[in-house]
């Protein structure tokens, strides 16, 4: 064959599939272009979620007590899947995890299943290690508390999607939320990000700056829960407030409770932590001076037909002072009666009794105080010394930090949403004279040196206070019960210039039931604790060492008076013989 001839062959041989290649080019980029296109994007581009973790919550020092860390959730993808259901069992034996409720809820057209919400890094690592098709991963946040149970009542928590369910994260859950976007981005064939979508706002949300001490708070909730639990308690709680501010530095519970606050969701009887309101109104309008001399009846007082007051330690007459001191129920009736019902009522409004505090917390009480009007002559006498009001321990704090300064503030418990302003205390009203207060402190002081508030006394300070055994009502008796008791006790330190209010009420105790046995030493031991955390420094001589041997040494007791020796906290309640 010629040379020419050859070449012309092979040319037509060349020519040959062109035809059959362009129509395939035809077909590939005209009439399934759309479809190729789609399919590519589909490869190479997708979305991702970008998560802006939740505001941290922080306490007045700046340390953490509740933040959120990025971590990643795991889902099932089954769509290609032949075998779903050991899809299924493979994924979940990589992160340990029962596949059973999985499989329960796996159904026949059922393509997505979430595997695991909020990985730790050691199980995103195995997955991610795994390289299962039909397993995905996105982002996610994990609300935590690296103080553990610390404050748990007044932090609340949050719900698998991070929104706040109870106590502060609810409360707060608008300004302190976070965020997630989905932004779209494009790969490469080996799945490197070569470009992605810039989200719109990645700055965190800001931190809640609360006015609570975490070394306090530790302080409480550590002598809370040995009392609760040596004294086999129902419950307790324990509130610590700067009465110069109204800053609340300890907010304790036990047992404790993310999804409810006792301090100020639950109300309760006060008994004689009340009595001061009906004192210091009677000093207040003139009527009683605290040398007065009132007569107590022996113990025993019959102020109605058929309604008989009683006091645990029959007294005769003994002065107002006396009256507070040794805990009178039938000097603070007799009080009462002679003060009236409207004057009494007004200083229970005076002192917030009635009223929310203003705490940025849910479901607070505003506490149970009767009208005017529903004041009997014994309602009147039984109110004087706390039966037949209710009040939150939180009410009680406050009024009694109002009784230390002089002034009425509301309870602060968030200093700051992010680095924003810090309003100074909310002053709500003054309360009373500067003489009736003074001379209340005086009294209440009184109760701590000569009364029964003996086993509250913090060495080296002056400490001024009011015990209260209240009884519980027995709601299936409808009566109260003969066994059931709030034992509390109430004060502020140092008494010459209050510093620290606490409060410290024990629910149902079974070993002891006197305010004075149960609350007075707790008070004691927390104020002592948070006086040397604080750099407070005493106001009074320490207890000198008296030498017990050639070569040692020990702490000289503190003594009480003669008169204090016992508990001699009276039983707030007015008995039908």
């Amino acid at each position: 064959m010629q040379t020419r001839s050859r070449i012309t062959l092979l040319t037509l041989l060349g020519l040959l599939p062109l035809p059959a290649i362009g129509f395939r080019l035809l077909w590939l980029q005209v009439v399934r272009h759309a479809q190729l296109e789609t399919r590519a994007l589909g490869e190479t581009s997708g979305h991702e979620l970008i998560v802006v973790p939740r505001g941290r919550i922080l306490d007045r020092e700046g340390r953490v007590l509740a933040e959120s860390l990025s971590v990643a959730s795991s889902y099932l993808d089954l769509t290609g899947s032949a075998d779903p259901a050991s899809a299924v069992r493979k994924a979940c034996r990589i992160v340990n995890q029962d596949p059973r409720p999985l499989l329960e809820r796996l159904r026949p057209g059922r393509k997505f299943l979430w595997l695991k919400r909020k990985m730790s890094l050691e199980e995103t690592a195995r997955l991610k290690a795994a390289h299962l098709p039909f397993v995905g991963l996105v982002a996610d946040e994990q609300r935590v508390y690296p103080n553990g149970e610390l404050l748990t009542s007044v932090l609340g928590a949050t719900d698998l999607d991070e929104k706040g369910l109870s106590g502060i994260e609810l409360a707060y859950d608008k300004e302190i939320s976070g965020r997630s976007y989905r932004v779209r981005l494009q790969r490469d064939g080996a799945g490197n990000v070569l470009m992605q979508e810039a989200p719109p706002d990645l700055s965190p949300p800001p931190d809640l700056h609360l006015s609570i001490d975490r070394s306090a708070q530790h302080f409480a909730e550590t002598a809370l829960r040995e009392a609760v639990i040596s004294r086999r308690a129902k419950q307790g709680i324990l509130i610590v407030q700067d009465p110069r501010t109204g800053d609340l530095l300890a907010l304790a519970s036990y047992p404790s409770d993310p999804l409810k606050n006792p301090a100020l969701q639950e109300v309760y009887e006060p008994g004689s932590t009340f009595k001061v309101v009906a004192l210091a109104a009677a000093m207040e309008k003139g009527i009683f001076k605290p040398e007065d001399i009132i007569n107590c009846e022996g113990g025993r007082w019959e102020v109605a037909h058929g309604v008989t007051i009683k006091d645990h330690e029959p007294e005769a007459s003994i002065t107002l002072q006396q009256v507070l001191e040794r805990s009178s129920n039938i000097g603070t009736a007799k009080i009462t009666l002679r003060l009236g019902a409207s004057s009494f009522h007004r200083a229970c409004r005076l002192l917030g009794f009635g009223y929310k505090t203003g705490v940025p917390l849910p479901g607070e009480s505003s506490g149970l105080l009767p009208e005017i009007s529903q004041f009997t002559p014994v309602r009147l006498a039984n109110a004087g010394f706390g039966q037949g009001v209710a009040v939150t321990a939180l009410q009680l704090t406050a009024a009694y930090s109002a009784l230390a300064r002089g002034e009425l503030l509301e309870p602060r418990l968030v200093l700051a949403v992010g680095d924003g302003p810090r309003p100074g205390p909310a002053r709500i009203r003054k309360v009373f004279s500067a003489k009736t207060l003074e001379r209340l402190r005086e009294m209440l002081e009184g109760v701590v040196v000569r009364g029964t508030g003996a086993t509250a006394i913090v060495p080296g300070f002056r400490v001024a206070g009011k015990t209260g055994t209240a009884q519980k009502i027995d709601p299936a008796a409808g009566r109260y019960s003969p066994s059931d008791y709030i034992s509390s006790f109430i004060g502020f330190v140092p008494a010459n210039d209050p510093q620290l209010t606490l409060l410290v009420a024990i629910d149902s105790p079974r070993v002891g039931y006197y305010g004075s046995e149960v609350a007075g030493p707790v008070f004691s031991r927390v104020a002592r604790e948070i006086l040397a955390q604080r750099g407070i420094a005493p106001d009074q001589p320490l207890p000198l060492r008296i030498p017990s041997g050639p070569n040692a040494s020990r702490l000289a007791p503190m003594r009480p008076a003669k008169n204090s020796a016992a508990p001699t906290q009276a039983r707030e309640a007015a008995h039908r013989p």
